[in-house]
């Protein structure tokens, strides 16, 4: 997540499987029937180590005024970063990436991004619902941060002393994939470096419930894409089945 403000681009991607079908884009120029596109199924018995894939260097990621604002797109929700304010490294990547909405390689415009087959790096966390109603996540950060989540297009300004680490929580940032993959909206350029984290961010049932009813957003998603000849990768820390 870097750099320039990207539009149609989402930190947290939901999107409409029956919007991102096939031959619903008739679009000139389209990505999305290529050998490189997102997202995969990630089965841990086909994931290889790859030695080289280290601890990221995230910068910034504590310091609490660093969300710009959040707004309604139509088929997301859209939180976007203060200019080029928070960075990162490491992890295998090759190079700086500073975030913005997604992290472009340092130095790229938007237009540059596009065409860099490493032009993009995307960092991706699962959600994991929780249904206890004494459960911690059910406050906190993500309970402050649905609560901005409307119906309205309009952009809406974060006051809320929130930061990226209080949204991750005790997420283990050292267990993660990695694969060649592109983005999930059109044009669907095959540009991005994707990460994944094995841990997930747990929260309370009824912050996931805000979505549809806070949005009018329902089953927001893309279906995963063949693999087509690729091989995904895992950091040295995640545990894979032997053999």
């Amino acid at each position: 997540m870097l750099g320039e403000p990207w539009p149609e681009s989402k930190w947290i991607n939901i999107y409409n499987q029956r919007d991102l079908m096939g031959s619903s884009f008739n679009i000139d120029g389209v990505f999305c029937g290529g050998s490189r596109q997102s997202p995969v199924n990630i089965v841990p018995g086909h994931v290889k180590t790859d030695e080289n894939l280290g601890n990221f260097t995230f910068v910034n990621f504590s310091t609490r005024e660093v969300f710009h604002n959040i707004v309604n797109t139509g088929h997301t929700v859209q939180i976007n970063l203060k200019e080029s304010m928070v960075e990162i490294h490491g992890g295998g990547l090759n190079g700086v990436y500073v975030m913005h909405v997604v992290a472009l390689k340092k130095g790229l415009t938007t237009e540059d991004a596009m065409v860099d087959p490493e032009g993009i790096a995307v960092l991706g966390f699962l959600i994991e619902v929780r249904q206890c109603v004494h459960t911690p996540y059910k406050k906190g950060p993500w309970s402050n941060l649905t609560s901005h989540l409307m119906n309205s297009t309009e952009p809406v300004n974060l006051t809320d002393a929130i930061s990226m680490t209080d949204l991750i929580g005790d997420v283990d940032l050292t267990k993660f994939y990695r694969y060649k993959g592109s983005l999930t909206t059109p044009m669907c350029n095959e540009v991005v470096i994707w990460t994944v984290f094995v841990e997930p961010i747990h929260v309370h049932a009824d912050l996931l419930q805000l979505f549809p009813t806070k949005t009018h957003l329902t089953n927001r998603y893309q279906p995963t894409k063949a693999l087509s000849g690729r091989q995904i990768y895992a950091s040295p820390a995640v545990e894979l089945p032997a053999g």
